[in-house]
């Protein structure tokens, strides 16, 4: 195993999550959790820039510490109180990275490109918390879709380091996209062919019932207040999930897990040739 660096190495200590100046901001992203930090330097290591571990974690990180010398990257073995401060979280699992941010395609060019026929999307009408925007990319990913959407509030940002841990690497595996203006984006795909459906817990159509059409962007709602009244006007259709009715709903990222599992169905069944 190589020699640990000391801390007089000359190594750049390490800075407070989301203290970096201005000018880096755009250009840095702290990211946490083993899951997520082990997808990165499967994916795209010449993007890491920093990285920040723990002794127990050490052993583990031995490809990333190679990695790091001969690129003549900084990083630091920290004790949990240090590793706490530079993920500003206590749930890093022993492993931070600063890493470049990923530059996914902007919504028009993802537009742009299409939706194949058999193949299906997410979008998010203002969903907040940063752990069911995680857990549903880890979804999407999981069940093939080709994309998350995004619809934001104005001061809202769709991807922190909460999210990406959530998400446990998915967010190396398909594009989530920042959309300012959820309705107008829906309306463009809608122009190409693409179903819009929504999920509405107030719906009399059950989602088994309802004849999905691929391709297709399924659309959920704000945690507590649904679809938007301009979101629900360019959908196509409005499914609920059924239940026992003992609950009024699903968390969000529950429901999507749902969702996304019935337009896979939907793929399978309706273009893929079955074995013989």
């Amino acid at each position: 195993m190589p020699k640990e660096p000391s801390k007089k190495t000359g190594h750049n200590p390490p800075s407070r999550a989301g203290s970096s100046r201005a000018s880096r901001k755009q250009t840095e992203f702290t990211l946490y959790g083993w899951n997520a930090c082990r997808r990165i330097f499967e994916t795209r290591p010449q993007d890491i820039l920093r990285v920040f571990f723990s002794q127990s974690r050490s052993p583990q990180l031995k490809a990333v510490k190679d990695w790091c010398r001969r690129h003549k990257l900084p990083y630091r073995k920290l004790d949990q109180e240090s590793l706490n401060k530079v993920a500003s979280s206590v749930h890093h699992e022993g492993c931070v990275m600063v890493v470049r941010p990923l530059k996914p395609p902007s919504v028009h060019e993802w537009i742009e490109a299409g939706l194949k026929r058999d193949q299906f999307a997410l979008a998010l009408d203002r969903v907040e918390n940063s752990h069911n925007v995680g857990a549903i990319l880890r979804s999407c990913a999981y069940f093939g879709a080709q994309g998350l959407l995004i619809g934001l509030g104005e001061t809202q940002t769709a991807v922190n380091p909460s999210a990406a841990r959530m998400a446990e690497g998915a967010l190396e595996m398909l594009p989530m996209l920042e959309c300012r203006s959820l309705p107008s984006a829906l309306r463009d795909l809608k122009a190409r062919g693409v179903m819009i459906a929504g999920a509405d817990p107030a719906s009399k159509k059950e989602l088994y019932a309802s004849k999905l059409r691929l391709p297709c962007v399924m659309v959920l709602g704000h945690e507590q207040e649904g679809l938007s009244a301009p979101v629900k006007k360019r959908c196509d259709a409005l499914v609920r999930i059924p239940g026992s009715g003992d609950m009024e709903s699903l968390n969000v990222s529950v429901a999507a897990g749902i969702l996304l599992a019935e337009l896979s169905r939907c793929a399978s069944r309706q273009f893929k040739t079955p074995p013989e």
